[in-house]
């Protein structure tokens, strides 16, 4: 269900995700609108589910995980009550599981320290679980455009 959003959450919304550390005075002032009234607006966005969270990007290069791998995985449907995707989750290096339509079940994003890395995980840990029944990576050679904020999506007004 969409929140009702007027044009200033929309404002507040797009300067929080360019800079989540502004300040509630600092975006009231680039708005014209009180710092009361911009801390009660970002309260009423995470009340309501709009704003989820607060977050630090990391550059996982500069720690030492330069190798980035979409795999793609297939399941069979194993004894009820198996989660695939729970699984998943707790593999080493991963940083989103997806579950899709198409001729795979699930898309993991993984990060690694070199492909040597990458080889263990996929062998040592995504091969070993019971109900996958394939496995395909591709690796990353270069990111040409990446964002996690809603850049690309046109945030709107609902009349």
């Amino acid at each position: 269900m969409q929140k009702k959003l007027d044009e200033t959450d929309i404002e507040i919304l797009k300067l929080l995700q360019r800079n989540a550390e502004r300040t509630k005075a600092e975006i009231g002032k680039e708005l014209s609108v009180a710092p009361s009234a911009i801390s009660e607006r970002i309260k009423r966005l995470e009340n309501d589910g709009v704003i989820v969270r607060y977050e630090t990007r990391i550059d996982p290069s500069a720690l030492g995980y330069g190798l980035l791998a979409y795999t793609f995985v297939g399941e069979h449907k194993p004894a009820s009550g198996f989660d695939t995707g729970a699984y998943l989750r707790k593999v080493s290096g991963v940083e989103e599981v997806h579950k899709i339509a198409g001729e795979d079940c699930f898309i993991v994003k993984i990060r690694a320290c070199d492909t040597e890395g990458l080889g263990r995980i996929l062998d040592d840990e995504i091969n070993t679980i019971e109900s996958i029944s394939s496995v395909r990576t591709t690796i990353v050679l270069g990111t040409v455009h990446e964002d996690v904020s809603l850049g690309g999506v046109e945030l709107s007004i609902d009349e």
